[in-house]
């Protein structure tokens, strides 16, 4: 038997999960996290918060663009976000109102993490020579060449 979920719970508890962790923690490891979905359960006991952050090399590297601002780790902001849940469940039983308020758990985005990798492996082929540039024919032959010759 399938479960029935409920989507327009599940977008209002993330958004409310994003917007208290934006405007009430001032923790700066969770500067960078981004609330991809959130999946409760049918008896809304438990919610399960999928996030992202940026890659702390992607501003880090170039102190002209970081501002001051650090992107923290993966595992400090895992850190951040598993100390800050009661008290985010607390605000959140506060802002959507629920019989039950679900206890959270906050869960690395896995397809966020699939895409990074296919972009990795994509730029190392195209690196490699495996593949041309988007648009070019791929039988072989140079551009503006005779594939006959």
């Amino acid at each position: 038997m399938v479960k029935k979920r409920n989507p327009r719970l599940e977008g209002t508890v993330r958004e409310a999960i994003a917007d208290i962790l934006e405007t009430e923690f001032a923790d700066p490891r969770l500067a960078f996290v981004t609330i991809t979905e959130v999946e409760v359960t049918q008896d809304v006991k438990q919610a399960t918060a999928y996030y992202t952050t940026l890659d702390p090399d992607l501003i880090s590297s170039d102190p002209r663009r970081s501002r001051g601002h650090r992107v923290a780790p993966a595992h400090e902001v895992a850190a951040a976000l598993e100390s800050s849940a009661p008290r985010v469940q607390s605000l959140l039983a506060r802002r959507v109102r629920m019989r039950n308020t679900p206890q959270l758990t906050f869960v690395p985005d896995p397809v966020a993490e699939h895409a990074s990798r296919v972009d990795a492996l994509l730029a190392e082929v195209r690196r490699d020579g495996g593949m041309g540039e988007p648009g070019e024919p791929d039988d072989g032959s140079a551009p503006g060449g005779d594939a006959s010759s």
